[in-house]
C-alpha cells in the first residue's frame, strides 16, 4: 500500500489558492486514502464474482425454461408468447451486462484498486434499469392473475401502485448513477435504494398473499380440486418467498454494509429469480391439467346423511347417475361425474 499516498496526492493536487477548495480537495484525498486502506477484495470483487456467476447460471436455467415453454405448444395467445420471448431477450441482454461487469473489474482494470471505488461501470447502472423493467412486467402479469381471481380493483390497484413505485425508483437510480464519480457517492442514492428494495419486497409479498388467499377461498370441498389448489398455492408461495428473500437480503446488506458490493451480489440475481419462477409456473400448467384428468370422481350418495353439506364444484358440469341394486335390503346409489373443462387461451394462474 506504499503507492496509496502517491495516488491520493495526485488526485488531491490543486493549484487553486481558494482555502475552501483546498480543504475540499484535502478531504477528498483523505476519504480516498481511507477507502483504499480499508479495501477488501473479498467483499468487493469477490461479491461481484459470486453474484455474477450465479446470475449467469440462472440465465442458463431461464433458457431451458423458455425452450420448454415454446416447445410444448401451449394454447396461449400469440401476444403473450411474444411477451415471453421479449422477456427472454431482456434477460439475455442483462446476462451480457453481468458478464461485462465481471470483465470490466477483473480484466480491464486488473490490479487497479482505484477502479473498485471509482465511477461505477456503465453496465452496472444499466443493469438496474433492466431489472426494474423485467420485474415490473412480471409483477403486472401477476396483478392480472390477482384481478382475474378476485375481481378486486382496490387490491389490484394497490399492487400496481407499489410495483410502479419500485419501477420509478429504478429509473431514478439509473439516471442519477450516471452522474456520480465514485462508489463513495452512492450514499446520495441511499433513499432511492431503500425505496427500490422495500417496494419490491412489499409488492411481491402482496401478490403472494392475495393469490393464496383467494385460491384458499375457492376450495370446493372435493379432494382432487383442493389438492390442485394446494399445489398452486405452493408455487405462488415459492415464487414470492424466493424473490422477496433475495430483495430483503439485498436491502439488509446495503443498510449494514453500504461500502462494499455484497448487496450488489443479491441485486444481480433479482430479475432472474423472478423470471425463472414465473416460467416455472407456466411450464407446470400442463402437468397440473394432466393430474386433474387422471381419474374420475365418484360420489356415493348412500354415504350422505341429512346433515351432510355438499359444495358445488364449477368444474364438474355433467353428472350421470347410476343406480345399483344390491342383494342387501338397502339400495346403493353413486354418481359419477364427467369433467367438461374450459381452458383459457391465456395463462390463468
Amino acid at each position: 500500500m506504499s503507492s496509496i499516498p502517491a495516488v491520493g496526492a495526485g488526485l488531491g493536487a490543486s493549484n487553486s489558492t481558494d482555502p475552501a477548495a483546498a480543504a475540499a480537495a484535502a478531504a477528498a484525498q483523505a476519504a480516498m486514502q481511507a477507502a483504499l486502506a480499508a479495501q477488501k477484495y473479498d467483499t468487493t470483487l469477490g461479491s461481484l464474482l459470486i453474484g455474477g456467476l450465479l446470475a449467469l447460471a440462472l440465465w442458463g436455467i431461464t433458457c431451458v425454461q423458455t425452450f420448454n415453454y415454446f416447445s410444448r405448444g401451449s394454447n396461449d395467445q400469440p401476444r403473450f408468447r411474444v411477451l415471453i420471448g421479449i422477456l427472454w431477450c431482456f434477460d439475455t441482454f442483462d446476462a451480457a451486462l453481468n458478464a461485462h461487469v465481471l470483465y470490466y473489474y477483473m480484466v480491464t482494470h486488473y490490479a487497479k484498486p482505484l477502479a473498485v471505488i471509482g465511477a461505477p461501470a456503465w453496465s452496472i447502472i444499466v443493469h438496474v434499469l433492466m431489472t426494474s423493467i423485467i420485474d415490473f412486467i412480471i409483477r403486472s402479469l401477476f396483478c392480472r392473475r390477482v384481478y382475474r381471481l378476485s375481481g378486486n380493483w382496490i387490491l389490484t390497484g394497490w399492487i400496481i401502485a407499489i410495483s410502479l413505485l419500485d419501477f420509478i425508483a429504478g429509473i431514478v437510480i439509473t439516471a442519477q448513477a450516471f452522474q456520480i464519480k465514485s462508489f463513495l457517492e452512492l450514499n446520495k442514492l441511499s433513499t432511492m435504494f431503500y425505496i427500490n428494495f422495500a417496494a419490491g419486497t412489499v409488492s411481491d409479498a402482496s401478490v403472494a398473499f392475495a393469490l393464496c388467499y383467494y385460491l384458499y377461498k375457492s376450495r370446493t370441498g372435493f379432494t382432487r380440486t383442493d389438492s390442485l389448489i394446494r399445489v398452486l398455492m405452493l408455487y405462488i408461495i415459492n415464487t414470492g418467498l424466493v424473490v422477496a428473500l433475495d430483495a430483503t437480503l439485498g436491502m439488509v446488506m446495503y443498510i449494514a454494509m453500504p461500502d462494499n458490493f455484497i448487496f450488489l451480489a443479491f441485486y444481480l440475481l433479482l430479475s432472474k429469480l423472478y423470471l425463472n419462477s414465473y416460467l416455472a409456473s407456466l411450464n407446470a400448467r400442463e402437468g397440473l391439467r394432466e393430474k386433474a384428468d387422471e381419474t374420475p370422481v365418484s360420489i356415493h350418495l348412500s354415504r350422505i346423511t341429512a346433515n351432510s353439506h355438499m359444495r358445488y364444484d364449477p368444474e364438474r358440469t355433467t353428472a350421470v347417475a347410476e343406480k345399483r341394486l344390491s342383494n342387501d335390503r338397502g339400495v346403493a346409489i353413486s354418481v359419477e361425474t364427467m369433467i367438461d373443462r374450459k381452458v383459457d387461451t391465456e395463462p390463468s394462474f
